[in-house]
């Protein structure tokens, strides 16, 4: 019997949205983790994955079709148990979301980047950097940095969407976390060189988006790797649900080291170091 598959909520207030393009076509196997299609909303085209295995019996939305409501069902899937007909969600696949501004990507070619990525305010949004691609309006330059400002004061700062997409390697991975308890355990995200926003919204750099809702949608918290000094430190985001490191709270920015637990909402996370003493994306490597 069939499996449905739904269109998917891509963020807690989207309603509806726009199939712009199928990843695959009738009579095609798909297993959990293939991308499916791709999904404009206003803030972000976002390549969808499948969470079930089947043959793609037939697809029920024509590409370029807006104003899909979410929970609609866009495609079949051959599969499932007999006699019963199942509903199932794609999944975003938040590291290889394609942003846009105002409905319209904007494109430039890829730069060379030797250190972390900013928001730029000589390039629009969604400009293609490397490997990363960038979202959201683009204002000053801040006076600041974004640690230093109040939630109050970041209100209409700019909005970063760090995205591996590309050929060349402009925004390297200095470790990952790992979550070991909570929603989503067993996923992962990669903390990148820099400044990295943690929170649920998928315009996070690190975008816990696994269901726990008592982590905040933008900002919750802050990890940063330190290339110069190859040291991690964690600051929490000014929010009420207090950011937790090895079961204290953090109040100021606190370093991090190999293994450690952080706790924010109902969600666990091991820390894992790539680069530290031993290794940095500045040094010079021989043959293996």
């Amino acid at each position: 019997m069939p499996i449905q598959i739904m269109m998917p909520a891509l963020s807690p207030t989207m309603e509806k949205g726009k199939l712009l393009r199928w990843l695959v076509s009738e009579g095609q196997m798909v297993n959990p983790g293939d991308a499916v299609a791709e999904i404009e909303t206003e803030k972000a085209t976002v390549e969808v994955e499948a969470v079930d295995q089947g043959k793609v019996a037939k697809l029920l939305v024509p590409e370029g079709t807006e104003g899909v409501k979410v929970n609609t069902p866009i495609a079949l899937l051959e599969g499932g148990a007999p006699g019963a007909t199942l509903k199932t969600h794609v999944r975003a696949r938040a590291e290889s979301v394609k942003m846009t501004t105002a409905g319209s990507p904007v494109h430039t070619e890829p730069r060379p980047m030797s250190g972390p990525i900013a928001a730029d305010t000589a390039l629009g949004a969604g400009a293609v950097i490397g490997r990363s691609r960038l979202v959201g309006a683009h204002g000053p330059p801040l006076a600041r940095p974004m640690s230093d400002l109040a939630p109050s004061e970041r209100v209409d700062q700019p909005k970063t969407q760090y995205i591996r997409s590309g050929a060349i390697d402009a925004d390297p991975v200095a470790g990952w976390l790992v979550v070991v308890k909570g929603p989503g355990r067993g996923g992962y995200r990669p903390i990148f060189v820099g400044m990295n926003s943690v929170g649920r919204d998928v315009g996070q750099r690190i975008s816990l988006n696994f269901g726990d809702d008592m982590i905040s949608r933008e900002e919750h918290a802050f990890i940063a790797y330190d290339e110069e000094a190859r040291r991690f430190y964690l600051q929490h985001g000014g929010k009420a649900n207090l950011v937790r490191l090895g079961g204290q709270p953090v109040l100021s920015p606190t370093e991090l080291h190999a293994y450690d637990l952080i706790r924010i909402g109902k969600t666990t996370l091991r820390f894992i170091p790539l680069c530290g003493p031993e290794f940095a994306w500045s040094d010079e490597l021989g043959d293996a």
